[in-house]
């Protein structure tokens, strides 16, 4: 298998429902376990909530951060705009839905999943830059798509 095709493959993986809801089991026994305390029934419902709030976010922030990084001209600054959105858009949405449910340590319960979301962010956006076609300017006005393989400039 080549890089390119491992590439495409972990890009499957990662843009897709099944994807998200692996990854999220990781985040959900982390929340039960720092959430024990205050009871079975609150730590099980905090628990279940970040699980469909990480599966959510991975399969639709993957999406985010394709948009933002299509908003860019130049690669690298696509990346760091992925980056950047789906970080406000996992932060912004895991808050506000553990303190609408009354998750008692939502610091604790975000804090260990900051480096791995970080790290998610970071690691999807080189992806996109490997593996998404990507607008950049042309001469005279135009713009080119580009994938590695090609770039065609429109008029």
């Amino acid at each position: 298998m080549t890089r390119p095709q491992l590439e495409a493959g972990l890009r499957r993986l990662t843009d897709s429902l099944l994807g998200a809801m692996l990854g999220a089991l990781v985040y959900a026994a982390w929340v039960l376990f720092v959430n024990w305390d205050a009871g079975h029934r609150i730590a099980m419902t905090a628990a279940s909530f970040h699980w469909v709030m990480s599966t959510f976010l991975t399969y639709t922030g993957t999406g985010v951060m394709r948009q933002f990084y299509r908003l860019a001209d130049r690669p690298r600054v696509g990346a760091l705009l992925a980056c950047g959105g789906g970080l406000l858009f996992t932060y912004a949405l895991l808050i506000s839905v553990h303190h609408a449910i009354g998750t008692p340590h939502i610091a604790l319960t975000l804090a260990a999943g900051a480096i791995p979301t970080l790290v998610f962010c970071i690691s999807y956006s080189s992806l996109l830059v490997r593996t998404e076609v990507t607008r950049i300017p042309c001469s005279a006005g135009r713009s080119a798509h580009v994938s590695k393989s090609a770039s065609k400039c429109a008029s």
